[in-house]
């Protein structure tokens, strides 16, 4: 009997990757696929899937809330979480999930995945205890942080995190890229940060940067099949992309 899957994403590029992924593993039953949190938890109730690849980045309710709703209802499938560069949620998950699968999913990875959550199966119950640690002992609410500390002459400042075109790690610092400068802000981690951020707006880039989409002015092709990204800030600060992190950007940015 195949394995039920459903696909919980807000991105339907990632979507239809892990699509086409689980269509080349066999024995798998694509059940539905969610774009976002309330929806998956509707489709967890009505499909009763096995498994739920959830995308822990989603707007309104992220894939921490989905856990924490399926546990309250009692009607958990069996969870691998997916993300991008999201280093703070690896840490946490790494522990107690059936896997995560950083994006872009790799397909020796995903049958990984799958072959441990074949295994787990018959002891479920087990699992949801230790997704219960898990959902309890991180932080869920959806109130995003409005300002953020930077240091300026004279003291300290609060700056609307609209304002704030991209959050980088240099060195020990988190600089704070602005339409108003370039400022040290308060925090010396990203993944401090990051979970505060609402997800819609920002989006991690590797271990030094937190954009916000809504502050980039371009992302042009470069050599090498990279690009290279202008930032709507004071500098109009150049970053250089991969072709994976560009299409995150612009997906993000087009709301897909």
């Amino acid at each position: 009997m195949p394995v039920r899957v459903l696909i919980a994403d807000d991105e339907k590029l990632a979507r239809d990757e892990m699509r086409f992924l689980l269509e080349q593993v066999g024995d798998i039953e694509v059940v539905g696929e969610a774009a976002g949190g309330e929806e998956a938890v509707a489709m967890v109730t009505d499909l009763s899937p096995d498994i739920i690849f959830l995308d822990i980045q989603m707007p309104v309710l992220d894939g921490f809330g989905v856990v924490k709703r399926l546990i309250d209802s009692g009607d958990v499938p069996l969870v691998i979480f997916t993300t991008a560069y999201d280093q703070y949620a690896i840490r946490a998950f790494e522990i107690n999930a059936v896997d995560y699968l950083l994006k872009p999913v790799e397909k020796d990875r995903l049958e990984g995945a799958i072959e441990r959550a074949r295994a787990i199966m018959p002891s479920r119950g087990e699992f949801v205890e230790k997704l219960k640690k898990l959902t309890d002992g991180i932080h869920v609410g959806r109130k995003f942080l409005p300002k953020i500390v930077v240091k300026k002459e004279g003291g300290m400042d609060l700056v609307d995190t609209g304002r704030v075109a991209m959050l980088e790690k240099r060195g020990l610092e988190v600089i704070a890229h602005t339409d108003d400068g370039d400022f040290i802000t308060n925090y010396a981690d990203l993944d401090e940060l990051e979970v505060q951020l609402d997800p819609a707006v920002f989006l991690r880039l590797g271990s030094d940067g937190i954009v916000n989409v809504g502050k980039i002015g371009e992302i042009v092709p470069w050599s090498g099949g990279n690009y290279v990204m202008t930032l709507e800030d004071s500098s109009s600060t150049e970053i250089k992309l991969t072709r994976t992190q560009a299409q995150l950007l612009k997906n993000k940015a087009e709301g897909k």
